[in-house]
């Protein structure tokens, strides 16, 4: 028989219990605060709250493989509870009770899941090994998600509306949340669902319809706004997908052009480009150069202009570091695309949201172009070493051939979303360093060391519990 466990959390959110339960009671808000690894994606059309409501979603927990989940509504009772139930899934069973409780100044959330694994004891073998990294990791992801939807903006009386290109993805999304955070007024630029397009942002935040492959939407959605940052992304990037337009220079580069285009003909104050390290005209990489031909219709714009080039931006939802993390969790070794001794100085994403920020104020950032990277450089291999050590995992660390793992990739390029591309080995085993020289020149600040920054997203929450117990009752 498995074993019982029940898992605690709280969190206080200085908002009215109405407005906290509001929130959490939709089904659609999980994915806006689940890790984007694990592929949350609720497929029931009827999601009014209620007890018995049936819901429906899938998530890959496990090396991206889809699992059904089907969750049953136990009881509902706003605002103080509810109560969802695994009635299909990976558990053998789950049940999360939430409670809401108003206190002063706010709202204390408290989360309660009892669950046992599958196949006896043969599954409770793989807990403290899998299970409760994940979940330890999903309540950490959750936690700072929470607390950026519910953030109270300061106090600004400027009025200024600025719009983020790509603010639906890891990077923009960041910038756009330190802005909103700053107190500006918001406009993300983007061609997905509107609540998928915010994420972890606030309801309040607006989302214009934008598609950068076609200049046809992007002057109504630049209309009246005071700045813009560009950070566009396509799907599944690096891995380009040319038959459906996935590509830097479709996206990055022609972007890009379309939408300083639209913005000198709206009338937009100031740009904000995220280039890359490494942008050449004459690079030998092509999303090198896809960058140097955006930053050149950035600099022809005739707008006051930063352009930012960030080495490999790590944080709570990029799609690289995090993969590598995740094959830790998975698997018995971490598999490295080489032996790992090209240097990198990885930035935190924090760092790159405040520069951003900065540079549409600064005076000292008009027409700069700024290199930006961490403060420490080191190879490739000790990256990933200390973040699977600050997510609590302990594996080898397998280098192997790039060549061979090209050749290996060939098939897998020709997915739908490919998980690997020979192109994108490259991208992975490029180094990156930066001089921050004239960055620290002009606009001095502290950069954030690798192990905080890894800190503050894969430490598990001090608030987390874990206790064996006896099986209560079912949930009614």
């Amino acid at each position: 028989m498995s074993r019982t466990r029940t898992l605690t959390s709280s969190q206080f959110v200085a908002r009215h219990i109405d407005e906290v339960f509001a929130f959490f009671e939709r089904p659609e808000n999980l994915a806006r605060i689940t890790p984007p690894e694990l592929g949350f994606h609720i497929r029931s059309s009827d999601r009014v709250m209620r007890t018995g409501l049936i819901i429906d979603y899938t998530v890959r927990p496990l090396l991206g493989i889809p699992t059904p989940w089907r969750t049953r509504i136990g009881a509902y009772h706003p605002p103080a509870s509810f109560v969802d139930i695994q009635e299909r899934g990976p558990y053998r069973r789950w049940e999360h009770t939430h409670t809401f409780t108003a206190v002063e100044g706010g709202t204390r959330v408290d989360d309660s899941i009892t669950y046992e694994l599958p196949l006896g004891a043969f599954g409770d073998r793989f807990h403290d090994r899998l299970i409760r990294p994940a979940l330890e990791r999903i309540f950490a992801y959750r936690s700072v998600a929470i607390a950026e939807h519910f953030q109270v903006p300061e106090p600004n009386a400027d009025g200024r509306v600025v719009a983020v290109a790509g603010g639906s993805g890891f990077v923009g999304g960041a910038i756009a949340a330190e802005l909103h955070r700053r107190g500006d007024r918001v406009v993300i630029l983007s061609h997905r669902e509107p609540q998928l397009a915010r994420g972890s942002l606030p309801d309040s935040v607006e989302v214009r319809y934008a598609d950068v492959t076609s200049s046809v939407s992007l002057g109504d959605a630049l209309a009246g706004v005071d700045a813009l940052v560009i950070s566009l992304a396509f799907k599944n990037s690096p891995m380009e997908k040319p038959s459906r337009g996935r590509t830097f220079m479709d996206v990055d580069a022609a972007g890009t052009e379309r939408l300083v285009a639209a913005a000198v003909e709206a009338g937009v104050g100031r740009l904000v480009y995220l280039s890359g390290a490494g942008a050449a005209e004459d690079a030998k990489r092509v999303w090198f150069r896809a960058k140097a031909r955006a930053e050149s219709a950035v600099r022809a714009s005739g707008l006051p202009f930063t352009i930012i080039r960030p080495t490999w931006v790590y944080g709570p939802r990029d799609a690289a570091l995090n993969r590598f993390i995740g094959f830790a969790r998975a698997l018995p070794i971490v598999p490295l695309t080489n032996v790992g001794r090209q240097q990198m100085a990885p930035v935190f994403i924090g760092d790159v949201a405040e520069l951003a920020a900065d540079s549409l104020t600064s005076e000292a950032a008009i027409d700069q172009v700024f290199e930006l990277g961490g403060p420490e450089t080191m190879p490739m291999k000790e990256v990933v070493r200390r973040a699977i050590t600050a997510a609590g995992v302990s594996r080898p660390i397998m280098p192997g051939p790039a060549p061979l793992l090209k050749l290996m990739a060939i098939p897998l390029s020709w997915l739908p979303n490919p998980i690997l591309t020979p192109s994108s080995i490259d991208f992975i085993n490029q180094p990156a360093t930066v001089d921050l020289t004239s960055l620290l020149e002009r606009m001095p600040r502290r950069l954030t060391p690798l192990d905080e920054g890894l800190a503050t997203y894969l430490t598990a929450p001090t608030d987390l519990r874990w206790q064996p117990t006896e099986a209560p009752g079912p949930v009614t």
